[in-house]
């Protein structure tokens, strides 16, 4: 990736840290919402920024593109907002001190649920992308957007708590 791809890669991250962190808080503190759709906002603008930059489609492909990508970002989000509310009360009832068995079976079970329901999107729209781009655009497109999603994964790795195991 290129150097101007890790800075938005990390500015990125930083966005998403910050409203997991926020979301932390005491709710007197902040005003979450407001905070958490501002740090949408800039996800969504850093994602299609080095898409934008990295994918370099002509017209027509642009033009059969960005449509289709608005589409599945939307599906997306709605799954990735249930991410990100599980990863906000997991850690708060990690700082709690109160994640019981029961518990920790849910979080693990609502994860995996969470993530085939991201897979069935991207697959779903794999063939979509696949009439209005190239073969390799596609597949270059899907390399790209796991790039961006495992740094993320690792940024929130570093802060999202292991949970005791007694």
């Amino acid at each position: 990736m290129s150097r101007k791809l890790v800075q938005a890669l990390v500015a990125l991250v930083g966005s998403l840290l910050v409203s997991v962190s926020l979301a932390q808080q005491p709710a007197s503190s902040i005003n979450t919402d407001a905070e958490l759709r501002k740090s949408r906002a800039l996800l969504k603008f850093g994602r299609e920024d080095i898409v934008r930059e990295e994918m370099r489609f002509s017209e027509k492909e642009a033009a059969g593109f960005w449509p289709l990508y608005d589409r599945y970002e939307s599906e997306l989000l709605v799954v990735r907002d249930r991410y990100a509310d599980l990863l906000t009360s997991y850690t708060a009832a990690y700082r709690a001190g109160s994640v019981s068995a029961e518990q920790a079976t849910q979080v693990i079970e609502t994860y995996f649920a969470i993530q085939e329901e991201l897979l069935e999107i991207k697959q779903k729209y794999f063939g979509k992308f696949r009439k209005v781009l190239p073969p390799r655009k596609a597949a270059r497109f899907y390399q790209l957007e796991n790039k961006m999603e495992v740094e993320m994964e690792y940024q929130l790795s570093q802060i999202i708590p292991l949970i005791d195991p007694v």
